[in-house]
Parts: structure tokens; sequence; C-alpha cells
């Protein structure tokens, strides 16, 4: 396998696939996802149910990662 020219690009292209994945197997009927994603210190987190009281709780993820960017469906919606 040839080396990528910039191995930042093909990691957050993973990422993105990553989480276009885990929304889709959301969408699919008896499925409830959370994902949490840390690159370099920089946390991802997705929930396919925009649910407060759903775990993970909403505030304990912004209270044990401050600066995560927080998903849900509606994000991936065009």
């Amino acid at each position: 396998m040839a080396k990528r020219k910039n191995a930042s690009k093909g990691a957050s292209g993973r990422k993105n696939t990553l989480l276009k994945k885990a929304y889709e197997l959301g969408q699919v009927p008896g499925f409830e996802i959370a994902l949490f994603v840390r690159r370099r210190g920089q946390i991802t987190t997705f929930r396919s149910i925009d649910d407060e009281s759903w775990w993970p709780l909403k505030a304990e993820i912004d209270f044990a990662y401050p600066m995560s960017n927080n998903l849900l469906p509606h994000h991936f919606k065009k």
C-alpha cells in the first residue's frame, strides 16, 4: 500500500466514514448508537437518539469532554 502524502486527510476521511456508518446503523430499527472518537485531544461524539435522558447524558459528555463536537442524526440529513 502506498503512503499517503497527508496522513491527516486520510484519518479525517476515515473518521467521517465511521460517523456516517454510525448514523446509518442508528436508522435501523432496534439499534441505539453512541460513538466517541478522540483524536489529538479533540472529542467527537455521536448519539443516535436526541433525548437528554438517554445514555450517555449530554451533560456528562460536556462535563467529561468540555470541547467536544456533539453530533446527532439531524447533522447528517441533507
